[in-house]
């Protein structure tokens, strides 16, 4: 049975690892944003996944991070308990990285509005390799070597490769949504700008969305999404090791448990670590035509990317 299309009209579509995580916690408070059950689909990118759970079927009424939907159908029942809100959202930030994705969105919903965080591209690579480390994704543990090692990834396809610079290279994708959408549809904040005034740009989203701007005075900013955290001993890496492999075991573990594992036996929170200073330039002269073309095409200055 075909089931009906959804009115979506607000799509975040990342950067990864720049905010988005926060940016959707925010808006899923909001009494007139609807956001479904799995915050991740993935319906309109070629994104993949290591982890053979990703793509099965999404039971009702629990919440998943991350899904690969492929079928239209299951896409728009994710939407089934879609009431009178007047914003209705996808969150999946490889909409961004994957160009085709733009294109395809417009071809469903042209008159849906995109807000994209964008962050400096250098902070933006070594964020995603620290949480590669910590997910069991990455055994690299040089951050220049898993750069070299992923620029020589088969295929270089979301999911499968890291995409440390590919993701960070913001031009084209930016320019995908503007040549797409129009500009007037599509919103970008710089990531840097958003954690020092989250309300200040929380209600200038909110504008944008025509929706009550008045809900941010309840939100707790303060609190910390995806924090820094490391695997407690050996025993924790190997679990982490082979995760993937027991993705369809997992299924069957209650979330209370997992999540009671995930916070008390296998991560331990720590400071994060920092960059060294030549792996730092090594990035920034990779990123910095891009930053150029980015600025140009934005009007918009992005001189602390370059600092």
């Amino acid at each position: 049975m075909e089931i009906k299309k959804p009115n979506i009209n607000l799509f975040i579509v990342g950067a990864a690892k720049s905010g988005t995580t926060s940016l959707y916690s925010y808006l899923a408070q909001h009494p007139e944003v609807f956001f479904p059950d799995v915050k991740e689909p993935n319906f309109y990118s070629d994104a993949e996944s290591h982890n053979p759970s990703a793509y099965i079927k999404p039971k009702k009424g629990k919440f998943y991070h991350n899904k690969i939907i492929k079928d239209a159908n299951v896409y728009y029942s994710l939407f089934d308990e879609v009431g009178n809100q007047k914003v209705v959202a996808d969150a999946s930030p490889s909409y961004l990285w994957d160009q085709k994705s733009a294109k395809r969105i417009y071809e469903d919903f042209p008159k849906a509005k995109i807000v994209m965080l964008l962050r400096n591209p250098v902070q933006r690579a070594f964020s995603q390799f620290l949480m590669d480390l910590k997910d069991g994704n990455q055994t690299e543990t040089n951050f220049k070597q898993a750069l070299l090692n992923d620029a020589e990834t088969k295929p270089q396809v979301w999911g499968r490769a890291h995409l440390y610079i590919k993701i960070g290279l913001y031009h084209d994708q930016v320019k995908a949504y503007i040549d797409t959408f129009g500009s007037n549809q599509v919103k970008v904040i710089i990531y840097e700008d958003f954690i020092k005034n989250a309300a200040f740009y929380l209600k200038d989203i909110c504008e944008f969305l025509d929706i009550n701007t008045t809900f941010i005075e309840n939100i707790d900013y303060d609190k910390v999404h995806n924090p820094f955290v490391v695997p407690k001993g050996n025993i924790s890496k190997l679990i982490l090791k082979y995760k993937n492999k027991i993705g369809l075991v997992k299924m069957l573990v209650p979330r209370f448990i997992k999540e009671y594992l995930n916070k008390e036996m296998l991560f331990k929170q720590e400071k994060k670590p920092t960059m060294l200073e030549e792996d730092k330039a090594y990035l920034k002269a990779i990123f910095a035509e891009d930053i150029v073309k980015l600025e140009r095409l934005l009007e918009r200055d992005l001189k602390q990317w370059k600092e």
